[in-house]
């Protein structure tokens, strides 16, 4: 069901005019709007155990580095549970987790408060 949804929703987004790569080792999507100059990377999370914890559940890395990945890379299904609050990217109108910045908390326990801006910016 995963590689279904996800071979739909590359086709939708290059119907509509996007650059679309897979990127099979670390399971992400990355699609690029010429027009807006912008880049969108999306990952597919999966509660596939049950537990309540969601997990990356696409591309290579996450299955050969399981421990680590089931350490770093994993939080609470209930940030995810429909239905989702949404913000605007690219005229369009898109779900997020709940709790605003809770996932940054769990991704980023030592510094989720700092403002980390490119360089150039």
């Amino acid at each position: 069901a995963v590689v279904s949804t996800q071979s739909t929703g590359i086709r939708d987004m290059k119907e509509e005019g996007l650059i679309v790569y897979y990127r099979d080792w670390i399971g992400i999507v990355q699609a690029y709007s010429p027009v807006y100059h912008s880049q969108l990377d999306i990952s597919i999370w999966c509660d596939y155990y049950g537990t309540g914890t969601m997990h990356r559940c696409t591309g290579i890395e996450p299955w050969a580095f399981w421990v680590h990945h089931r350490k770093k890379y994993a939080f609470p299904a209930h940030l995810v549970q429909p239905p989702l609050p949404s913000l605007s990217f690219i005229n369009e109108s898109w779900p997020v987790p709940h709790g605003g910045i809770e996932l940054q908390k769990i991704h980023y326990p030592n510094d989720w408060w700092k403002v980390s801006k490119p360089k150039g910016c």
